[in-house]
């Protein structure tokens, strides 16, 4: 049992030692499930493969697949097991962390620049491996609809670009650290400190600060383990350029979010739980600077007192933030002074866009199965699926809002194409304007402006801003123009 469970006594394996241990092991086991797989597909579009040898190939994919759940559950316990052995002080629990050890994190990208390679071999080898089983003997037997199978070779050049990009940018700011001016960050108060970059930055648009927290579940079904993350909140910032320098090769960027107070404590497990995710983003000439913290936040019994804002002298301006975003939501002030909020459609096209090529892609796979003659209960699941996308995609592109806003109440007119729908709000009906977390794309989210009534209905204003600075603004412009003429301010 030494070789599965290593005895309490012993020195603890390193977590990353681990991880790369059961990739290592699992890799014979993946190539010889995909041949396998190949294998099926190939002969069975031949037409020269016999219910035995089909299941012989099934039943190698299947076995190797549980193998390799085998080898990452009894990782999974390793670590489980000694994570329960490790004696964490229950009034410090940050401690029990090692690179939260001084207050000082390094960026949190190494480990996600290893598994994108690790997920372009893998798609690289096996796309490349059963395009040319598969299109070239199709296409000598007259059949063109293979060809559907190149999307995937595509797909892997579009990602191994992507992962080239990032791992440049990574070996350039990969020393990158955050200092935290108290540690750990305090629930209800403020997260403080600066990044230190080892290098001189020269943002084209500014550079871009984003806090999140981040709920993380894994679940396992099956031999299928998939890990889910559910952005609980989040805050953004936009600064100038003009970063305060130190030297002629290092820059700092000043940090300042204020913190919620109902939100849960940092989990110290680097796995499954909270995390609050530190993320600072600057488009430059040539590899664009990226890095990434996960900040200790927790609930302790007093409260610090906020200091002052040391981002205030570089934040950029609401009308510069707005342009630097191509902003396409206009505001217009009324005679009866009230405001309209015109939403237009397509106002994302980046996420409509790639939220549009998911869906051509998926319905390209149910063209391909349906034409193979799947079994019609898989094809209604995916094609119930693919409609839930389709509409998804309608939305993205189509819908548009126009919101008007005065004394007497709030008037929402949502229309798709020819289709329009209309509702009012009194306000005494109203109990708050405010934002929430809609559509998530990773770690970037985008927000949904919502009317809350007094009967605890809850009603969607305008959906997917891409901006929480702008979101918050447009709330309080809303907040502002409801109040009586009496209680505006003059001009």
């Amino acid at each position: 049992m030494g070789l599965i469970f290593k005895d309490a006594d012993k020195k603890p394996i390193d977590t990353k030692v681990a991880r790369t241990r059961a990739i290592l092991l699992s890799l014979p086991f993946v190539f010889m499930g995909l041949f396998a797989l190949v294998l099926l597909l190939h002969d069975g579009l031949h037409g020269g493969l016999d219910r035995q040898h089909a299941m012989g190939l099934l039943s190698a994919a299947i076995v190797c697949g549980g193998l390799i759940a085998l080898i990452f559950g009894v990782s999974a316990k390793k670590q489980a097991l000694q994570a329960s052995a490790l004696k964490i002080d229950d009034e410090k629990p940050w401690l029990g962390r090692k690179d939260w050890a001084n207050g000082r994190l390094a960026t949190s990208a190494r480990k996600a620049i290893l598994l994108l390679w690790i997920f372009v071999a893998f798609w690289c080898a096996a796309s490349a491996f059963i395009s040319l089983a598969v299109v070239p003997p199709q296409l000598q037997a007259g059949n063109h609809t293979t060809l559907i199978v190149l999307i995937f070779p595509v797909i892997g050049l579009a990602i191994i670009i992507f992962v080239l990009n990032t791992t440049l940018a990574w070996r350039k700011f990969n020393r990158s650290i955050f200092q935290m001016a108290a540690f750990p960050a305090v629930a209800g108060g403020t997260l403080v400190g600066e990044i230190q970059v080892q290098t001189r930055l020269r943002p084209l648009l500014g550079l871009h600060l984003r806090l999140s927290c981040v709920r993380r579940t894994t679940t396992v079904a099956s031999n299928h383990r998939r890990t889910r993350e559910k952005i609980l909140w989040q805050d953004e910032k936009w600064l100038r350029g003009d970063l305060p320098q130190t030297g002629s090769n290092a820059t700092r960027i000043p940090i300042f979010f204020k913190l919620p107070a109902d939100l849960p404590d940092s989990s110290v497990s680097p796995g499954d739980g909270i995390h609050w995710k530190l993320e600072a983003y600057a488009k430059l000439r040539g590899p664009d600077f990226q890095a990434a913290f996960d900040v200790p936040v927790f609930k302790l019994p007093e409260t610090p007192v906020p200091s002052d804002d040391p981002t205030l002298p570089y934040q950029m301006s609401l009308d510069e933030v707005r342009q630097k975003i191509r902003s396409l939501v206009q505001v217009r002030d009324l005679a009866d002074g009230g405001r309209e909020f015109v939403f237009p459609a397509a106002r994302n096209p980046g996420f409509a866009s790639g939220a549009t090529v998911v869906c051509l892609i998926w319905t390209a796979i149910i063209a391909f199965l349906l034409w193979k003659h799947a079994p019609l209960p898989f094809l209604f699941v995916l094609s119930a699926i693919n409609l839930l996308m389709a509409v998804f995609v309608f939305d993205l592109w189509f819908r548009r809002s126009r919101v008007t806003v005065n004394s007497k109440g709030v008037a929402v007119q949502s229309a798709w194409l020819a289709f329009k729908k209309e509702q009012q709000f009194r306000t005494g009906e109203i109990s708050s304007v405010a934002t929430g977390v809609g559509a998530t794309v990773g770690h970037a989210a985008y927000h949904d402006l919502k009317i809350q009534t007094r009967a605890g209905k809850e009603f969607v204003l305008a959906k997917n801003l891409d901006n929480k600075p702008e979101a918050d603004w447009l709330v309080r412009q809303m907040i502002a123009a409801l109040k009586p003429s009496s209680e505006k301010p003059a001009g």
